[in-house]
């Protein structure tokens, strides 16, 4: 690879959980929402290479990054959107600020439940 070449982001494997592993499998909601959480970065590349680091060959895109677009696909779920909802919708600044936003909605709760 030449110092002009941009390393190859490799695609999720959509059945990986499929794979024999040891130790304990992800529930079937926690699969789902990891499955979505890599399309929906899938559809910001400068996004994903952001949050990836060179391992030799190939990229390997940082747990933050999926741990962030879980937090904010959560959130939508949560509202009620469907999987295609979510992932039409979601923004690159909604997965990087998730964490910040998910304190604010805390704090609005919270000052609502002092004010009941």
């Amino acid at each position: 690879m030449t110092d002009r070449e941009e390393p190859k982001m490799p695609a999720p494997d959509d059945d990986i959980w499929d794979q024999p592993v040891i130790g304990e499998q992800p529930d079937g909601w926690t699969r789902d929402a990891l499955g979505l959480a890599h399309k929906a970065l899938d559809k910001f590349p400068e996004l994903r290479k952001r949050y990836s680091r060179i391992a030799g060959p190939a990229a390997i895109l940082s747990t933050g990054a999926v741990l962030l677009a879980g937090i904010a696909i959560t959130r939508r779920q949560r509202r009620g959107e469907s999987p295609d909802e979510i992932l039409e919708g979601l923004t690159p600044e909604e997965i990087e600020n998730a964490v910040r936003l998910d304190r604010e909605e805390d704090e609005e709760e919270e000052e609502l439940g002092a004010s009941r």
